[in-house]
């Protein structure tokens, strides 16, 4: 009995030790797998997101600041927190609630890209003007549909792919506009999603507020261009705009997202490197509680601070001189269009001033874009590095030089202009005046056709191009942004156009007509080395690039000298007392600058369409420096349509006229140099 009683009891016990054993079991895996899975869900969640660096400042050669920084704030889809697609009912109500609280605030606008509306009567149709676009939301990158499809058929696939349907067609709109700029944008781990930019602080407000029914959804800071002046040399500073995607896979490497700025146009294209700075990395922790964190890994850069050559306020007498001529000559002639303005420091060809007409305002560029870039008169355009233009009768220094030096003529040679040159039996072009016997000195005050002829023709062609090389015409500046390099003249110019070279192009180049063309700047460049007396120097833009917080120098632009033509004294004295003849004596009138001017203008015939007829007009150049004994600044005015270049003065001269009343003190010069170190 006592036997059977101990094996039952034994038996008894193993009983319950299982029975202990399984609700241990069952109490690890519910801890370890179940709750656990629970706590995950609950727990704190981390995400690395990207910190954008403040693109550097622009400021002018005094320090003055031309283009900066505004903060605006953005809101963010981020897409660690952000629902996954799977739960696309609860994507979509986010979607919905976020742009129904934006339609409750005036002014207040999200990132609307789909090019597709719905009408009135609720039919589907492609936005006017959006080719590209909607090309994109038909492509196999995004609806996979045939390029003919309709507007209604791509709207059918977006609310099948998003599950729209129980939605009105406008809301249902709407929310399909926001998957198709987060599809097209590449919404990931490293890309957030941008919903909207500058977006008010109530409203932002009202999204923090609401973060239990935004989960995802972020409120950061950015930079945005900001302009002191807007209308400050727009073609010189240019644009930022949206990283394209052709950019973005060629920049992808360098640490660029797809929802960067970068430089488009001018110094901000040009010096992206130096402007963009360097992105940071935060942290963002949201506890189960739904509270957020944030802490920083690597702070962000600041991009450089680019300082350029150019002169705040002589760039606005600059432009309002040039627009200022332009309006009033469209008054009286009608044909006056456009124009330009360079100025340069004669000492190393620092650009002080350079000016297109028409132009813009950056304040205002993406706004207006469409309609600039469409505009015929091209404000967008950079008439001053661009344009090349026949330089007429502003040649003429430089063939006067040309024949001194090589002998063909001297102080003592007199042409006699009888109105027409007689040398060829078959040509025989006409001056625009009687001169009489004219030397080198009077041929260029009175700037006579005959005595130029008769010099190009003694020189040839090849010694005449070799001396426009000398002053740089036809070659680039070597300044900082995209310039035309321009055309001289020659025999094999014209034989690769199947043309042949006759004597009478020869002359004609003497007296700056034919195919030679040159920008503003390398006519600039050229009166500037006339008065250096023989020193070319490659043009500046920029004069130094530092640190944010100039600690540091990463760049200083050095005087370089590109040039030396060691000519005679004599014959410079020659040249530039003929051009000082044309400041002091001529119709180009500059009886109001405080100094003596030397200049040499120049007309050009050029034929245009009007209306749909051929009529010819006339470019009007003016050529100066000053003062004559000791140069300090050369200006070079083209006008496009102007009667003479006896009327192109008037702007020149009111550039002269501001600099000589508003040199710089020696303290303002100091503290230049103070900034710059």
């Amino acid at each position: 009995m006592r036997k059977t009683y101990n094996a039952r009891r034994a038996k008894a016990v193993l009983a319950v030790l299982a029975a202990a054993i399984a609700v241990f079991l069952v109490r690890i895996y519910y801890v370890q797998v179940v709750q656990a899975k629970e706590v995950r869900q609950t727990a704190a969640q981390t995400v690395k997101v990207p910190v954008e660096a403040l693109r550097g400042e622009i400021r002018d050669r005094n320090g003055n600041l031309l283009v900066t920084n505004r903060q605006v704030r953005t809101i963010a889809f981020n897409f660690n927190l952000f629902p996954p697609g799977k739960e696309s009912a609860h994507r979509n109500e986010i979607i919905l609630s976020l742009i129904r609280l934006f339609r409750g605030y005036k002014n207040a606008e999200w990132v609307d890209n789909l090019p597709l509306r719905i009408t009135k009567d609720g039919k589907p149709v492609f936005l006017k003007g959006k080719d590209n676009e909607v090309s994109y939301l038909k492509s196999k990158a995004f609806l996979h549909l045939n390029p003919y499809a309709t507007a209604e058929d791509c709207f059918a696939a977006l609310v099948e792919r998003y599950k729209l349907e129980n939605y009105s067609l406008p809301d249902a709109r709407d929310i399909a506009s926001v998957y198709y700029s987060m599809h097209k944008e590449g919404f990931n781990t490293a890309t957030p999603y941008i919903f909207a930019y500058d977006v008010p602080q109530g409203l932002v407000a009202a999204v923090k507020e609401r973060s239990d029914v935004f989960p995802g959804v972020d409120v950061q800071i950015e930079a945005q261009r900001e302009y002191v002046d807007g209308s400050i040399a727009p073609h010189i500073l240019g644009i930022v705009g949206a990283i394209s995607p052709k950019e973005y896979e060629a920049k992808k490497d360098e640490g660029y997202s797809k929802n960067d700025l970068i430089g488009k146009s001018g110094l901000e294209y040009t010096l992206e490197s130096y402007l963009r700075g360097k992105a940071g990395e935060k942290i963002i922790t949201v506890d189960r509680d739904g509270n957020t964190s944030e802490v920083y890994t690597t702070r962000p850069v600041q991009g450089d601070t680019v300082i350029l050559t150019i002169d705040r306020d002589l760039q606005k007498v600059a432009q309002n001189a040039l627009r200022s001529l332009i309006l009033e000559q469209q008054a009286s002639r009608g044909n006056v269009t456009s124009g330009s303005v360079v100025v340069m420091d004669t000492k190393n060809n620092d650009v002080l001033a350079v000016a297109s007409y028409p132009t813009f305002n950056l304040e205002t560029y993406n706004k207006n874009s469409a309609k600039l870039n469409a505009s015929p008169s091209k404000p967008l355009w950079n008439r001053p590095l661009r344009s090349t233009y026949t330089p007429g009768s502003t040649i003429k220094p430089c063939v006067a030089m040309a024949g001194l030096q090589e002998g063909v003529i001297t102080k003592d040679t007199y042409i006699y202009c009888s109105g027409k040159y007689r040398y060829f039996s078959d040509y025989q072009p006409g001056c625009m005046g009687y001169h009489g016997a004219q030397n080198v000195v009077n041929a260029l005050h009175h700037s006579c056709n005959i005595f130029f002829y008769e010099t190009a023709r003694l020189l040839g062609i090849e010694k005449l191009n070799r001396y426009f090389s000398i002053f740089g015409l036809g070659e680039k500046t070597g300044v900082e942004l995209t310039e035309a390099e321009g055309n001289v003249d020659s025999y094999q110019f014209r034989t690769s156009r199947g043309e042949l070279w006759t004597p009478g192009l020869t002359i004609q180049a003497g007296i700056g007509h034919g195919d030679n063309q040159f920008t503003p700047i390398q006519l600039c460049a050229y009166v500037s080395m006339i008065a250096n007396r023989g020193v070319r120097y490659r043009a500046h833009l920029v004069k130094s690039i530092m640190s944010s917080d100039f600690s540091e120098t990463h760049l200083q632009s050095q005087t370089e000298v590109l040039t030396q033509a060691d000519f005679d004294d004599e014959n410079w004295d020659l040249v530039q007392r003929g051009m000082l003849y044309v400041g002091k004596y001529s119709y180009a009138d500059f009886s109001k600058v405080p100094v003596d001017v030397a200049a040499k203008t120049g007309t050009t015939t050029v034929e245009k369409y009007v209306g749909g007829t051929k009529i010819d007009t006339y470019n009007g150049l003016i050529l100066t420096f000053a003062p004559f004994e000791a140069p300090e600044i050369a200006i070079a005015v083209v006008i496009e349509g102007a009667g003479s270049g006896g009327s192109t003065a008037p702007a020149a001269s009111a550039i002269m006229e501001y600099y000589f009343s508003h040199k710089p003190s020696n303290e303002t010069e100091g503290a230049e140099e103070t900034l710059l170190k």
